[in-house]
């Protein structure tokens, strides 16, 4: 092994998340980036520091860098207990998966310890399905500490909760990812304790998470939340995010802990036993310049907070017109979801969408789409996830 073990530490650590109530203009927190003296370990099963992720993560200092080859790791269990740096080629060449199938899932594949800072960027995590104790969530990633996700896609995960992330009692921020196809099951630990079966790809359960240009779709709760629960002790903020068919009892997206959600475009989603099939809250959230359409059986459910709050919406679009609150109603002619530029897949407002140049300008409004195109392209913003190029540009 050639690397030096030198101690090394981050050169920006800590996570900041946008308030409730200080929402600015776009500017994202970044990912903490290494020290100059940082170590910096090859990953891979030829020419490399370390064959496997779990014998590189154990060996390094903490604050070192893993660069993982472009190639498919299949190991699960993977525990981080400092601070590290894990960066893939990108996530259509780096697969993690904690097993060769789903089918034959034992674990998870990464499991992040309190204390620890970690950014994983430009990977796939899938097939993963812990079975041991308690807790059993979390399909790709249970996280207690500071984690941050890059350009990383999480699919065909099933988790006890939080079929593919899990925040059990951390800080999460996650940049330009995919949540899809993950299922949280509620099943039964070792000890025969029954799980709630929410989140089918995200639950924020205790701690602060933020997802800016980031798609959950496609992915199957037990109970509450199809994309993601969001817990009474959690804080969670949605920008220019897409969340689309996924299928649960209650509440594509369900906030029961307060919520910011702004420019999202939350579709097409199922719940059917619950109105709100596209947002059910009971929680001091605000929703705002977001389109929540053709979700069956209903678009929003608002129930009053404890303390007699009620969630707020500024100029949101629900299309079922049902509770009255919305700013408008009906059709806004959405595109099928799809890669259409950028890193994650969204939903393209169709000519002659009445949510082209619908959104409310201030400074608080975000500066760019999901995709990375400039906001506002015409006289104002576009409601919802993307922005419709008006300069004659975009294909």
């Amino acid at each position: 092994m050639n690397i030096s073990m030198q101690k090394a530490v981050f050169g920006v650590v800590g996570l900041f998340l946008f308030s409730i109530t200080a929402f600015g203009q776009r500017a994202s927190p970044l990912p903490p980036e290494p020290a100059e003296a940082a170590i910096v370990a090859s990953v891979g099963s030829v020419g490399c520091d370390f064959h496997s992720i779990r014998e590189a993560a154990a060996a390094v200092p903490g604050g070192s860098v893993l660069r993982l080859a472009g190639e498919t790791f299949t190991e699960g269990g993977i525990v981080l207990d400092k601070d590290l740096f894990i960066v893939g080629a990108g996530a259509d060449e780096t697969i993690v998966q904690a097993s060769a199938s789903l089918e034959t899932a034992t674990e998870r594949a990464f499991f992040v310890e309190a204390g620890a800072t970690v950014v994983i960027r430009g990977i796939t995590m899938r097939y993963g399905h812990p079975m041991g104790d308690c807790p059993r969530g979390g399909g790709a990633i249970v996280n207690y500490g500071t984690l941050w996700l890059d350009r990383c896609i999480l699919s065909d995960n099933v988790g006890q909760c939080g079929g593919a992330l899990l925040n059990r009692d951390g800080n999460v921020s996650a940049f330009d990812c995919m949540f899809i196809r993950n299922e949280s099951d509620g099943g039964a630990d070792m000890r025969g304790l029954q799980g709630m079966g929410s989140g089918g790809g995200i639950k924020n359960t205790k701690g602060e998470m933020l997802l800016d240009g980031c798609t959950i779709a496609d992915n199957v709760a037990k109970k509450k939340g199809g994309a993601i629960k969001n817990c009474c002790l959690a804080t969670l903020t949605m920008v220019n995010c897409t969340v689309s068919g996924n299928v649960c009892t209650s509440g594509g997206v369900h906030l029961n802990g307060p919520a910011l959600i702004d420019h999202c475009t939350i579709a097409f989603n199922t719940a059917p036993l619950s109105f709100g099939a596209g947002v059910f809250v009971n929680s001091r959230s605000v929703i705002r310049n977001t389109i929540v359409f053709g979700n069956t059986m209903g678009d929003v459910t608002v129930e009053m907070e404890k303390d007699g709050a009620l969630a707020e919406f500024i100029n949101v679009w629900i299309g079922d017109g049902r509770t009255g609150i919305g700013a408008f109603d009906g059709d806004p002619r959405l595109g099928p979801l799809g890669d259409h530029g950028g890193l994650t897949w969204t939903h393209l407002l169709l000519p002659g969408s009445e949510a082209i140049d619908a959104a409310l300008w201030g400074e608080e409004s975000p500066l760019i789409d999901q995709r990375g195109f400039l906001r506002p392209s015409g006289g104002a913003p576009d409601l919802g996830a993307t922005e419709v190029d008006t300069s004659g540009t975009e294909d």
